[in-house]
């Protein structure tokens, strides 16, 4: 058996989703299990970059042998509709009796539909990623909710298996997968021993907040963060910073973000660095004082489980977080993690400032909360899981 993972993320890179695909690429391949990524995107303009190889121990391939994308949009479009079509090719051609094609793809449901007929043709099975509620990470449309209905209805029940990466994820692929469909829960999963960062903080120039996520007010709720950023600056007697990932540019919240560093004359405490890859991602973090992951009261939030989480937690940082979703679950307030109520500015900005004024406390939860990533969340910890997942679904499905 072969288990292929499909997905349109870059790979390798610093991304999110990108580190959940190489742990559970890891896990399985610690079963024993022939695992491979597939990639039929392309966003790289590093031609450094082999469209085939083998990273951290794990065969990828991007298809067509390439990992560039054409500077010329219409171009770029025309490649998009031709690697379409190319992965449809592939899978054709080497899905076999047995394999299981592991889509994690989300939001392509003319995709979906075409791999699930082509696969199950070839005596293959469809197991899906889940880690999103479907169509549910922008602005709720009706073309949005059409677009779910169809996937609820029609791509759902066809499903032999499903990951669910929380527990509300869960219930959904219960209430419109197949009976048959084996179904289960597996959280954030960190390479631990990655993250597993020594203290540094004693040696940025200026204690920092580091922020590897989005830009984003309905994701990240950044607009909250920045604005009790400078309430805390104010409060406090020493000088702090703030590093975030990602351009200011690129966010659907610029010209906001723009208006609180006026208003709070942040000037130079405030730097955003770009995309970062992973390495730069943990030299960041392994000198930050503090991590804030401040999930608004959104949909996309409720559902979702934030990887980036697992990884704050596996550096010891000391970490702020909201009560909603699947993080209030596992964290516990004062124990191994400062836990506040969403979309409450006041709280946050009083937070930092007690964070920053109670140095030995913050460490202590931080290493607290490095325990619970590495006895909850380290992809090793969940690799038997995947093992007897693939057996229960080989089994179950015999019975179809």
């Amino acid at each position: 058996m072969k288990v292929f993972i499909v997905t349109k993320q870059p790979f390798p890179n610093g991304m999110a989703a990108t580190n959940r695909i190489i742990c559970l690429a890891k896990a399985l391949n610690a079963t024993g299990v022939d695992c491979r990524v597939i990639i039929f995107s392309r966003t790289y303009t590093d031609h450094s970059i082999p469209g085939i190889g083998v990273f951290d121990g794990i065969p990828y391939e991007y298809i067509g042998g390439s990992s560039q994308r054409p500077k010329n949009q219409w171009l770029a479009r025309l490649q998009s509709l031709w690697l379409r079509v190319a992965l449809l090719g592939y899978l054709k051609k080497n899905i076999q009796s047995g394999d299981v094609l592991y889509e994690f793809i989300g939001g392509e449901n003319r995709l979906k539909d075409m791999m699930i007929r082509m696969v199950h043709k070839r005596g293959g099975l469809c197991v899906s990623e889940l880690n999103e509620y479907p169509f549910g990470t922008g602005k709720e449309s009706k073309k949005a909710v059409k677009q779910r209905e169809y996937a609820f209805r029609c791509l759902f029940p066809r499903d032999d298996g499903v990951l669910a990466i929380s527990d509300a994820l869960t219930d959904v692929a219960k209430q419109y997968c197949s009976p048959q469909c084996v179904i289960q829960k597996i959280p954030i999963l960190v390479d631990f021993e990655r993250f597993n960062l020594q203290n540094e903080s004693a040696l940025a120039p200026m204690p920092y907040i580091f922020h590897a996520g989005t830009l984003s007010e309905q994701k990240d709720g950044i607009l909250g963060m920045i604005e009790a950023f400078g309430m805390a600056r104010q409060k406090l007697q020493f000088p702090i910073k703030y590093i975030l990932t990602g351009h200011i540019d690129a966010s659907p919240q610029a010209q906001e973000i723009r208006e609180l560093i006026r208003r709070f004359n942040l000037g130079d405490s405030i730097e955003f660095v770009g995309y970062l890859y992973q390495e730069q991602i943990r030299a960041y973090l392994s000198k930050a004082s503090l991590v804030i992951s401040n999930r608004p009261k959104s949909q996309q939030d409720f559902y979702g489980f934030s990887t980036k989480v697992g990884e704050y937690l596996a550096a010891g940082k000391p970490l702020i977080t909201t009560n909603w979703g699947e993080a209030a679950k596992w964290l516990k307030n004062g124990e191994n993690a400062y836990i506040i109520e969403p979309e409450d500015t006041n709280a946050l900005a009083d937070r930092i400032v007690h964070v920053f004024e109670n140095q030995g406390e913050a460490r202590a939860i931080g290493e607290a909360g490095r325990e619970l990533c590495h006895t909850c969340f380290d992809y090793r910890v969940w690799s038997n899981t995947l093992g007897e997942y693939l057996t229960r679904l080989m089994l179950k499905t015999q019975t179809k």
